[in-house]
């Protein structure tokens, strides 16, 4: 019986295997380049496989060919998905060494592709559609943490109990309620930022039945974010677009000077002291 003999290695590559290759690469993100195919090559048949693969989308390593690590990096945070950056080396597959995934996280970065963010202590990498705070946002937040961290030192002392104003906090906290309280897109014009502001500092005040908050206190609040005539314009915007209310004082002859002078002016002459939500 004669021997069974070894097909020739093959020298020609056509477009079927060529997709058929691909197609199991991005299937498995990454293979050996020994192993692309069953069949056996000559070198020049090889090396023409991988040029055509990386000619269609594909990465070459020393040794294998793979899903562009930027590709597969986006696969992974499509559809608003976050992933643990320490889970990212064993989920992306075929990158060594890990720097590898570095540069290629911080080129998407500067792409506005990804983003790297922290959580309480994890980092989390997370896609273009989540809402980030700005550097300008970051640095301002590390100021008031700043601030925070000493009033709290005093409050914490020793020599009795201690506690704050809730319009001081609110205050302390003005320059980054807009960007929270805001949608992400389209970016909050100054109106949308007046509303975000006001509503803040009206939830730090109003009282559980009655949600009457004097308006002076609102005006001394947002002192660091507006001047006085912007939150007049917020409160009268606000009235027109049916979820406020402003009402004079009964008394108003012992309304304090001062207080009157930050209070917009009612119909005939009367002061309107209150403010009240009326509407979500």
């Amino acid at each position: 019986m004669a021997a069974r003999r070894t097909p020739p290695a093959r020298d020609a590559i056509d477009d079927a295997l060529v997709a058929g290759v691909a197609e199991a690469v991005r299937r498995a993100l990454v293979l050996p380049i020994a192993k692309l195919t069953k069949e056996k090559l000559t070198p020049r048949a090889r090396d023409e496989l991988v040029q055509r693969l990386v000619a269609g989308g594909l990465e070459r390593t020393p040794k294998t060919v793979r899903v562009p690590l930027a590709e597969q990096i986006h696969a992974l945070l499509a559809g608003g998905a976050r992933v643990a950056l320490k889970d990212l080396a064993r989920r992306v597959k075929g990158a060594s060494p890990k720097a590898e995934i570095a540069r290629t996280l911080d080129a998407l970065r500067k792409q506005g592709r990804a983003a790297v963010v922290v959580r309480t202590v994890a980092e989390i990498v997370v896609g273009p559609g989540e809402r980030l705070l700005t550097a300008a946002e970051v640095a301002e937040l590390a100021k008031i943490h700043a601030a925070l961290g000493k009033t709290l030192k005093k409050v914490a002392a020793r020599g009795g109990p201690r506690t704050l104003l809730r319009e001081d906090l609110a205050a302390l906290l003005a320059p980054l309620a807009a960007p929270l309280a805001a949608p992400a897109a389209p970016p909050a014009d100054a109106a949308s930022v007046r509303r975000a502001l006001l509503a803040v500092a009206l939830a730090a005040r109003e009282g559980p039945v009655l949600k009457l908050v004097p308006v002076p206190d609102l005006v001394r609040g947002l002192a660091s974010a507006l001047p006085v005539a912007d939150v007049h314009l917020a409160l009268h915007e606000a009235v027109e677009a049916g979820w406020l209310e402003l009402r004079p004082e009964a008394g108003e002859e012992f309304i304090k000077p001062e207080d009157a002078a930050l209070c917009p002016p009612g119909p005939r002459g009367t002061v309107l002291y209150f403010a009240r939500r009326i509407a979500p």
